[in-house]
C-alpha cells in the first residue's frame, strides 16, 4: 500500500506486509543477482518464515554507503580533505556572504556534537581554511568563517565533487534518479523531525505533536496493540483543532482523506487538498476504528 491508495480499515498488520520469503524471491525481477539477493535467497532456503524481506532495502543502502564513501573520499584526498571537513566548508559556503556561522549553528546544521564540530574546525582553522571570530550576539560564542582560502578552495574542489557524485550515479537514467530521491525523502523525512518553530510542524496547524511512524509503532508493540503504522498523537493542545475533534493523545492516524497516512507530509499534503473543507482523519483509539473531522487553518505557502 501506498501514500495513494484508498485506505481499508480491514488492512493488514504492519509485519504482514513483508510475505513471506518465497514470495520475495519470486516477485524480483534481477538477472544478475547482487550480494543482497544471494542472501535472500539462502534465508528462503534455510528459513522461509523468517521476515528477511527489509534486507532488501536496509543491506543495499549499506553497501553502497560503503561503496559510495570510498569513492567520494577518493576526490576530497586529492586537496587533503574529508567528508566531514568539506561539509563544513561547504555548510558555510551556502551561508552566504560572509560565509560564516556560529560553531552553534553548525552543530545543528550538521547534527554533530560541539566536541566533534571543534575537532574539525581546529583542523581547518590549522590548514587557514577557516577562521574563528567572537560571536558579537553571544559572548561564549564563537564565528567561524570561511577565508579567502577556504573559499578558493571551495570554489575548486565542488565541480569535480559533484562530477564524480553524478558519475557515481550512472546506472540510473533521470526518471529512476528523480524516483529514488522522491522515495529517499519520503524515509529520510519520518527521521528528520520538522522544527518546532516551522510553521509546518503540527503543532501550528493541527494543534498536536506526532510520533513519526517508526516510533508509533515501535509504542504500540510496548503497549500490546496491534502493529498498524500511522503517526501516534503524543501531546494536544488544549485550544487546537485537534482537541476540539476530540483527538487524544495516544490515538493512532492512520488516514487522511480516506488515504493512507505513513508521515508528517502525507498528512500536510491532505491538509492542503481540502483547503476549506475538513479535514477527515481515520484513527484507532487503541483497538476502537473511528473517523474524525478537523478545521484547520494551514500557514501560507511560501
Amino acid at each position: 500500500m501506498t501514500g495513494q491508495e484508498k485506505f481499508q480499515p480491514e488492512q493488514k498488520n504492519a509485519r504482514e506486509e513483508n510475505g513471506t520469503n518465497k514470495e520475495l524471491i519470486s516477485h524480483s525481477k534481477h538477472y544478475l543477482k547482487d550480494h543482497v539477493d544471494g542472501v535472500l535467497e539462502d534465508w528462503a532456503q534455510e528459513l522461509p518464515d523468517l521476515p528477511v524481506a527489509p534486507i532488501a532495502i536496509i543491506s543495499r543502502l549499506e553497501r553502497l554507503h560503503t561503496y559510495l564513501r570510498s569513492e567520494v573520499t577518493a576526490v576530497l584526498e586529492r586537496f587533503g580533505l574529508t567528508g566531514p571537513s568539506f561539509a563544513v566548508i561547504a555548510t558555510l559556503r551556502r551561508a552566504g556572504q560572509p560565509y560564516q556561522l556560529s560553531q552553534r549553528a553548525l552543530v545543528n546544521a550538521l547534527q554533530l556534537t560541539g566536541g566533534t564540530i571543534s575537532v574539525r574546525i581546529d583542523r581547518l582553522e590549522r590548514d587557514g581554511i577557516v577562521e574563528r571570530h567572537p560571536d558579537p550576539s553571544d559572548q561564549r560564542g564563537v564565528l567561524v568563517r570561511l577565508t579567502e582560502k577556504g573559499l578558493q578552495l571551495f570554489e575548486h574542489v565542488a565541480p569535480l565533487h559533484l562530477a564524480n557524485e553524478e558519475r557515481l550515479l550512472s546506472a540510473l537514467n533521470q526518471q529512476e534518479r528523480t524516483q529514488l530521491a522522491d522515495l529517499l525523502h519520503i524515509l529520510l523525512s519520518s527521521f528528520d523531525q520538522v522544527a518546532p518553530e516551522d510553521p509546518r510542524h503540527p503543532l501550528h496547524w493541527l494543534g498536536a505533536s506526532l510520533a513519526p511512524v517508526q516510533v508509533a509503532r515501535t509504542i504500540r508493540r510496548a503497549s500490546g496493540l496491534p502493529d498498524i503504522p500511522g503517526l501516534l498523537v503524543r501531546s494536544v493542545e488544549s485550544s487546537g483543532p485537534t482537541a476540539q475533534s476530540k483527538l487524544y493523545e495516544g490515538d493512532l492516524i492512520i488516514a487522511a482523506n480516506g488515504l493512507e497516512i505513513r508521515t508528517i507530509e502525507e498528512l500536510y499534503k491532505q491538509a492542503l487538498a481540502v483547503k476549506q473543507d475538513p479535514l477527515v482523519l481515520d484513527v484507532l483509539h487503541g483497538l476502537e476504528h473511528r473517523q474524525v473531522s478537523l478545521a484547520i487553518s494551514l500557514p501560507e505557502e511560501r
